[in-house]
């Protein structure tokens, strides 16, 4: 009877061990799962996309100088974006010296609100002779070369102040954030089987740039600044 008790208990200890192990594993298990849900990566990031600029907004209008020559609008992984360029036309004063600027301006849309992201600004003031200070027409766009969902901002210009034939200074700059880029240099002129001008010089802030962007400044800025005779 005696041998017939301990061999009981030995089985009931030995289901209860068993039980208890098995109630472990099941735990271990939901801990793992619950570990491996938390560790899976963010997703959700907003991809870079252009969007129709509306002239109709009118947020900017006192933060802005000039009148509006062309504007830009994406979306990106940081917010949405606009960019408005304009100018303020060559023109006389009573003493016969010419002045004229270009702008650029960059709004991002922070907390249901726009602000300005950059601005840049250039111009002539008071030439005596012949002054030049205008967009190249064509030369905006908004991409994303390097695919990092932020748009990049491009846009050339040239300005000058003579009173002969000949090149006129040529500025490409790019954003893309408020990281600044820029190539200066000057136009080309052809005329008669010959060129003149065409000076050229990548500033030392795009060494800091991924690879397409400059691959990409490069072409925009062999596209425009060339007048032929």
């Amino acid at each position: 009877m005696r041998n017939c008790l301990v061999v009981f208990s030995s089985f009931i200890l030995f289901a209860c061990n068993n039980q208890q192990k098995e109630k472990t594993d099941s735990n271990k298990k939901d801990t793992a799962s619950t570990t491996m849900q938390q560790e899976e990566p963010v997703s959700g990031t907003t991809a870079f996309k252009v969007l129709s600029f509306d002239k109709s907004e009118h947020f900017y209008e006192d933060s802005i100088k000039g009148t509006i020559i062309e504007g830009l609008s994406w979306r990106d992984a940081v917010s949405e974006h606009r960019v408005l360029f304009t100018s303020i036309p060559v023109n006389m004063n009573k003493k016969g010296l010419q002045s004229g600027a270009i702008y650029a301006y960059c709004f991002v849309q922070s907390g249901g609100a726009w602000q300005k992201e950059w601005e840049v600004k250039d111009r002539i003031d008071d030439c005596e002779v012949d002054a030049t200070c205008e967009f190249l027409p064509g030369s905006f766009t908004v991409t994303d070369n390097d695919g990092n969902n932020m748009g990049e901002v491009c846009f050339l210009y040239k300005l000058s102040c003579k009173g002969d034939v000949s090149p006129d200074e040529k500025k490409l700059i790019m954003y893309e954030g408020t990281n600044k880029y820029a190539i200066r240099g000057t136009t080309i002129l052809e005329y008669n089987g010959s060129k003149e001008g065409g000076d050229k010089k990548i500033d030392a802030s795009f060494t800091k740039a991924a690879k397409p962007l400059l691959d990409f400044a490069n072409s925009q800025w062999n596209k425009f600044g060339i007048t032929k005779y």
